[in-house]
């Protein structure tokens, strides 16, 4: 089994969301996060004023799941599919190992848990 986590732009997620689920995928977990990479920060208003200013990192989503090694290519291509317009900065996909998965409702374990 590996864990994929997808970071990507938060204007991203929707069509990543409509992509994965044209995979039959066990469930996933996302939430908001911020960071800095190369992607340019936006300009925003401040106050009432004309000023601008720069915040100081990107508004992201991170995606996570786990599945099957048979599945990870898969998964990958929809995420880039559905994110990459191939300019630096829009994200990055780690992969990694996982042991073993325990689902706490039925108690099953390992890739019939998820």
């Amino acid at each position: 089994m590996k864990k994929i986590e997808a970071v990507i732009p938060q204007s991203k997620l929707e069509g990543a969301f409509i992509a994965l689920k044209e995979l039959d995928l066990g469930g996933l977990t996302y939430y908001d996060s911020k960071g800095r990479g190369q992607i340019p920060r936006p300009k925003l208003p401040s106050g009432r004023g004309t000023s601008t200013y720069v915040p100081e990192f990107n508004v992201n989503s991170t995606i996570i799941l786990v599945a099957k090694d048979s599945m990870v290519d898969k998964i990958i291509d929809k995420i880039l599919g559905s994110t990459s317009t191939g300019l630096a900065g829009e994200g990055k996909i780690f992969i990694s190992e996982i042991d073993d998965a325990v689902d706490i409702g039925s108690n099953k374990r390992g890739e019939s848990a998820i």
